[in-house]
């Protein structure tokens, strides 16, 4: 339900086990995406939520969707309830209560929790919890999920068997990223990558590196060297002419460019804002439904690109990278929409990472208890979910 161009089912295609049947949205350029990208033939389809009739649906297992944000959403004037389409979340209320899926997902923006004080919120966990559903939920960031976009959105699971609790949610902060070693060596000589779990810490972590090793905070470059690698960090340039051997020195100019040539061999690249104060970034902020407009009244509003010392927008393709979609799929919407359609459907979707990543732990759950309630063997795959 409000499908826009189809994040959520791109994510749970991705998360396996999960096969859509049918989808709901009102924007006429948004649902010409989602066709571009989905084969809707034989699914069930409706334009507008409020005249979807439960009888006319599919069976299916998981009603997901993100119902309009912008009446709870800290950037507009969070009327609520009483912006019309603040009501939305009644009507896959209303479904819910006619069909009785297994599972719910829903995404919104986190203004709703604190929301009039949290009534609000109190309401929506009130109602599904009148239907029978048990409800769990997390404010989750992009940045955490793969993508380098700061996208804070609250996601809320309701399951109808209690065993699902605790399973599906919460993520932890690492979320299950392993320890990564970058550079192999001796105690104090190892490189490990700082996004996954650290090494268990001792009481006796004297020493050079602690017995933990050493946690680089940027990226290890093939040099010339006694250790045979330089660590760039964000702002360096770095010369990718030989980028698979470590025979030539001075591969890694800090904070400085390389002399130029004629090819287009170095570089470097980061975000920054687009307001009048413009501060640098690792990672983009949030997108917008208007990620196409120019300079911003208020600071960290909006991100562009920082290249070779010029400011520019961030363009479609990569509006949609930073929702973690992939080329392949992004060539076909760029081949049937204007630009400012996309920049629009970019602000306006849900991160495909995100989703994926939810979706797998619920497709887990789910299997493990269709094995115990004796629904397919363990060595049989369990059935796929039907979504809507």
């Amino acid at each position: 339900m409000f499908a826009g161009i189809g994040g959520f089912r791109e994510g749970l295609t991705r998360a396996g086990g999960f096969t859509c049947v049918g989808h709901c949205e009102c924007d006429k350029y948004a649902e010409r995406s989602y066709r571009a990208l989905f084969d809707c033939k034989g699914e069930w389809y409706i334009e507008d939520a409020r005249n979807a009739d439960p009888a006319t649906m599919p069976d299916f297992d998981l009603l997901c969707g993100g119902f309009p944000c912008q009446a709870f959403s800290l950037a507009g004037r969070r009327q609520g309830f009483g912006d019309p389409r603040g009501t939305l979340f009644f009507e896959l209320a209303r479904l819910a209560e006619a069909r009785h899926p297994r599972y719910l997902l829903f995404e919104n923006v986190p203004g709703l929790l604190s929301h009039d004080g949290g009534r609000t919120f109190a309401t929506i966990l009130h109602t599904l919890d009148r239907l029978g559903y048990g409800v769990e939920w997390q404010v989750l960031n992009s940045k955490d999920f793969g993508v380098p976009q700061s996208r804070r959105r609250v996601y809320i699971v309701g399951y109808l068997d209690d065993r699902c609790r605790g399973k599906i949610l919460p993520f932890t902060e690492t979320a299950g990223t392993s320890l990564t070693q970058i550079q192999p060596g001796t105690q104090g000589e190892r490189i490990y990558s700082p996004t996954g779990v650290s090494c268990t810490l001792s009481a006796l972590a004297g020493g050079f590196g602690g017995r933990t090793g050493l946690y680089a905070v940027g990226l290890p470059i093939k040099e010339a060297t006694r250790k045979g690698y330089k660590i760039a960090y964000p702002g360096d340039s770095i010369d990718i002419s030989y980028y698979s051997t470590n025979t030539r020195r001075g591969r890694v100019g800090h904070k400085i460019a390389h002399t130029l040539t004629t090819s287009s061999t170095q570089g470097t690249l980061c975000f920054i804002d687009m307001n009048r104060d413009p501060e640098t970034t690792e990672i983009a902020r949030c997108l917008t439904a208007k990620q196409n407009g120019g300079i911003r009244n208020h600071k960290r509003e909006a991100s562009g690109v920082l290249f070779a010392g010029r400011i520019r927008r961030l363009t479609p393709r990569e509006c949609l990278r930073l929702q973690g979609w992939q080329d392949d799929r992004i060539d076909k919407v760029l081949a049937i929409q204007s630009d400012n359609q996309i920049y629009r459907q970019a602000g306006n979707g849900v991160t495909v990472t995100v989703v994926e990543a939810i979706g797998r732990r619920l497709a887990a759950v789910d299997d493990a208890l269709q094995k115990s309630s004796g629904c397919c063997s363990s060595t049989e795959p369990a059935p796929t979910r039907p979504n809507l």
